[in-house]
């Protein structure tokens, strides 16, 4: 069955990493239906399968196996209306793709709690229309 509702946040982390639990409860007490997945089919299917709606996928940079910018093209085409936020290293350089429409945050480790629930719900707000 679709999801169609506008709180589905797609978790794209390594199952290894210890923050996937953390980072899933916080979001599930939130309100936020989670899938969580580093396999770029998963990651896709998920972000069809919300029809209605527009997904928030948190990218964790260090996910093994991912080609970013080929990955955010896709997950674009997938569901036009997906909102992405970004978790990096504070080491990591701004790379020139992520300036792309889909991006709507970027969060440098370390970081609180607050401030990563923060994060997630400014990533969720609809764009406002300016005329």
């Amino acid at each position: 069955m679709p999801v169609t509702t506008e709180d589905t946040a797609i978790l794209v982390m390594d199952r290894g990493n210890e923050d996937v639990k953390l980072f899933t409860s916080l979001l599930e007490k939130a309100g936020f239906h989670v899938s969580q997945s580093a396999d770029k089919g998963d990651i896709l299917h998920y972000c069809r399968a919300t029809h209605e709606g527009a997904p928030i996928v948190i990218i964790d940079t260090a996910t093994h196996g991912l080609h970013l910018p080929e990955l955010l093209d896709q997950v674009q085409s997938a569901n036009p209306s997906v909102r992405v936020l970004l978790i990096t290293d504070g080491h990591e350089p701004k790379p020139a793709w992520s300036d792309r429409s889909s991006i709507r945050g970027r969060l440098t480790r370390p970081f609180r709690r607050a401030q990563f629930l923060g994060s997630v719900l400014e990533a969720a707000k609809p764009l406002a229309l300016t005329v």
